[in-house]
């Protein structure tokens, strides 16, 4: 699983966003790979919060993974800043 970038904002804007979205750019010619990548980043924000995820909420992430890499950085980063919410 790759481990989740420094940034978790919170993003005032989508290029902010972007910035942190490079490995899931990475190989625009592979097949999947955005997919991967953004499921990935869920999943380790999910872990790092210590959420536990039942197999329809799996499948959620797998649906949420198909959007753009911006609009899965700022929800793996909603989802980590919830935990040190106080």
């Amino acid at each position: 699983m790759s481990k989740l970038p420094a940034d978790l904002g919170p993003y005032e804007t989508e290029q902010q966003a972007a910035e942190t979205t490079r490995d899931a750019y990475a190989h625009p010619h592979v097949p999947g790979h955005m997919g991967a990548a953004n499921r990935a980043r869920l999943a380790a924000a999910c872990e790092a919060a210590g959420v536990e995820l039942g197999a329809y909420d799996l499948r959620i992430l797998g649906w949420l993974a198909i959007w753009e890499p911006e609009v899965v950085a700022s929800i793996a980063g909603i989802i980590s800043r919830a935990r040190t919410a106080p």
